[in-house]
């Protein structure tokens, strides 16, 4: 119910390589900080001839010097504007990355809450730049570091719903962090449902066997689950522009309703 957002360290050839066989819906070539300062370069070589297409993402580390401009521009071209932009404070940075990077393509990003002042700031870039931001993406364990926060979920979930509302209000998407823990995965299964039930659209997983695990979290029960299937058939062939109140199996729904079981289907049968 959730979609998964692979990291693959951009200097990692045999991880690349695997791409196709990892079935994640979205990935994120990255470039910062799985990569270390002598691989830089020969991950910007392998990613720069990466075969990419619209479920494919780089992460471009822009404001510490790691690269040229003219070889952030490249990536931009290459991967068609789809970057996850992290480490930015404010709509300053942001803008001046807007500025900078005059390209082919706008850029379509994902931005990386990891600082407090990226927290704070968040209203104001998505202000200015919504045109060129798809989703809101959230680095939990940057954050955590920098407030002097115990990374446990029950510290996280004001953050979480803030950043959630603000995507949502902008109808952007919202990406949960990731999960550090590959031994004991009930946290990651916490974080899932959390995640879910307060409107994620998305988490950003770092090993195969999070991709196995995320399709194992139980988002609904299957009396929910039957509840959807049975309501959407009786719905699917109403025509939406009519409809008012309507009555089934004496519950009431309005189209706030319908759109929410319509929304439900889809990601059950995605």
């Amino acid at each position: 119910m959730l979609d998964s957002y692979f990291f693959i360290p951009g200097d990692k050839i045999k991880f690349l390589k695997k791409i196709e066989d990892l079935q994640s819906d979205f990935y994120v070539l990255d470039l910062e900080d799985s990569v270390s300062k002598k691989n830089k370069q020969s991950a910007f070589n392998n990613l720069i001839q990466i075969k990419v297409n619209d479920t494919t993402y780089v992460r471009i580390p822009f404001l510490d010097g790691s690269y040229t401009l003219n070889q952030r521009k490249e990536l931009i071209n290459h991967f068609e504007g789809r970057v996850v932009v992290p480490k930015i404070r404010n709509e300053h940075d942001f803008t001046e990355i807007i500025e900078q990077h005059n390209t082919k393509f706008s850029l379509k990003s994902i931005v990386l809450v990891e600082t407090p002042n990226c927290f704070i700031h968040l209203k104001d870039i998505l202000s200015k730049h919504y045109k060129n931001i798809e989703g809101i993406g959230f680095g939990s364990h940057d954050f955590c570091s920098i407030m002097g926060t115990k990374h446990e979920l029950k510290n996280l979930i004001h953050h979480k719903k803030d950043l959630i509302l603000l995507a949502k209000a902008f109808g952007k998407s919202f990406i949960d962090s990731v999960d550090l823990n590959l031994k004991d995965f009930s946290n990651f299964h916490n974080e899932c449902l959390f995640a879910f039930e307060n409107g994620a659209n998305g988490k950003f997983l770092i090993h195969p066997l999070q991709l196995k695990e995320i399709k194992k979290v139980e988002y609904l029960s299957e009396k929910e689950k039957q509840k959807i299937m049975r309501v959407y058939h009786q719905i699917k062939s109403l025509n939406f522009d009519e409809i008012d109140i309507i009555e089934i199996d004496d519950e009431i729904y309005e189209m706030p309703h319908i759109i929410e079981i319509m929304n439900l289907y889809n990601r059950l049968t995605k």
